[in-house]
């Protein structure tokens, strides 16, 4: 019989922070649902976990996070279960044995509840243990795979998969952009942050300032935007790229909001990582007049709040594109670039589904941007994005952003709808 309330998480971390990203939201969301659940989470690279969340500690193979009302385990991928190896790494680097991480591996066999995510896998000192023989218990593994708007997420959702042996299930979870999939993950309180900043930025369009009020909690970087602002302000997160067109498209769509407000300024705030550098290095080779500001790597609290403090997002991966769509703000996505332009197949169908939320005449330079932009065997045009962001300043296109969110959240979030399935196990 699975044990509905001991679940086991993997990741493994290949892109930087975005898988980590993920299952970081996804453990806390269920928490947040359920705080008696016990969750442990097994992952590769906790140098990547702790910069998401600082409290925990890169060296120690096995340790206790204190979420809230839960206490999580969270355990090094590379654990050494069954040789020598056993143990918490010092400063130095070295292994002491550990006795509570050999309890460990007694108690690994009893979770019969794993969420696999993003095709990871499994480590192999979990892989011995449950295809091991003498090993006959039901496991349901459930694979979190990867966010896309494609059709096949429907279709491969909740979908049979096959193991090696007949007590090892298996299924998919897709998360995704309609009711047919898993959905997003979100909290509850998402919706209301959005309506109440959406009343500043209407306040700030009246009087060409803005106040914003923090929710408790919140400090160090962000108490800074506690101050007045008269900027039209942009995040910039993307991959490496050359930024030569998204530069100038911002340079001109300030100063043809000049033309009517000669007081009107951006002020672009570039995410940390390498991705800031093209972007500096375009806009000091033009010599251009917005403002560009760098902001510290922010914990993932405290990032999900910023970015519901700017008026226009660029984001890339998957965990910040879900955070843009149920923003309500308008974006552009950079996709991840794959063999032969596949990555324009993922735009196109996100593109897709946002379609109907807009008239024809709004969604013409979205979609033609877009498409411009993650076109990587050809050169970025900027007069779509020009006309993006003047549409997006001037209220034209951002019903259609804020009407695309409310689907998203009436599809329902990705952790109710996985703790409901979870329940209809036998």
């Amino acid at each position: 019989m699975i044990d509905k309330n001991d679940i086991l998480i993997l990741c493994k971390v290949v892109d930087n922070f975005g898988d980590i990203g993920v299952v970081y939201r996804l453990a806390r969301a269920l928490s947040d649902l359920r705080p008696s659940l016990n969750l442990t989470l097994v992952v590769s690279n906790l140098e990547s976990f702790h910069a998401l969340a600082p409290q925990i500690e890169p060296k120690k193979s096995l340790q206790d996070f204190r979420y809230k009302n839960s206490v999580w385990k969270i355990v090094d991928w590379n654990l050494g279960i069954g040789n020598e190896e056993l143990g918490m790494r010092n400063e130095e680097g070295a292994v002491d044995t550990c006795e509570e991480i050999q309890n460990f591996a007694l108690l690994t066999p009893h979770f019969s509840l794993i969420l696999e995510c993003f095709q990871c896998g499994r480590p192999d000192w979990l892989e011995n243990l449950l295809f091991s023989p003498d090993f006959t218990d039901e496991v349901q593994i459930l694979q979190i795979d990867y966010l896309t708007a494609e059709d096949y997420a429907e279709e491969f959702h909740l979908l049979k998969s096959g193991t090696r042996k007949t007590n090892i299930k298996k299924r998919f979870f897709m998360p995704g952009f309609t009711e047919k999939t898993g959905g997003l993950i979100f909290n509850e309180k998402l919706a209301v942050s959005n309506e109440k900043l959406e009343n500043s930025r209407m306040d700030a369009g009246k009087s060409k300032e803005r106040k914003f009020c923090l929710p408790l909690g919140e400090q160090n970087f962000l108490v800074g935007l506690k101050n007045t602002r008269k900027y039209f302000s942009i995040l910039f997160f993307a991959y490496e790229d050359d930024c030569s067109a998204v530069v100038q498209a911002i340079s001109d769509f300030q100063e043809k909001m000049r033309e009517t407000d000669a007081d009107f300024s951006v002020c672009v705030y570039l995410a940390s990582g390498k991705s800031s550098v093209p972007f500096e290095n375009a806009w000091k080779k033009g010599n251009f007049s917005f403002k560009v500001e760098k902001i510290p790597f922010l914990p993932q609290e405290e990032f999900d709040f910023f970015i519901l403090t700017m008026d226009f997002l660029f984001v890339r991966g998957e965990d910040s594109l879900a955070r843009a769509c149920l923003s309500s703000l308008p974006f552009v996505w950079q996709a991840y670039k794959q063999d032969e332009n596949y990555q324009l197949v993922k735009v196109s169908a996100l593109l897709e589904r946002m379609k109907a939320f807009f008239t024809e005449e709004e969604f013409a330079p979205i979609q033609a941007f877009w498409q411009s932009y993650n076109d990587y065997e050809n050169q970025t045009e900027s007069e779509p994005l020009a006309k993006m962001l003047l549409d997006s300043a001037n209220h034209k296109n951002t019903d259609g952003f804020k009407k695309f969110a409310a689907q998203l959240f009436k599809n329902g979030n990705l952790a109710v709808h996985l703790l409901e399935f979870i329940d209809s196990l036998s």
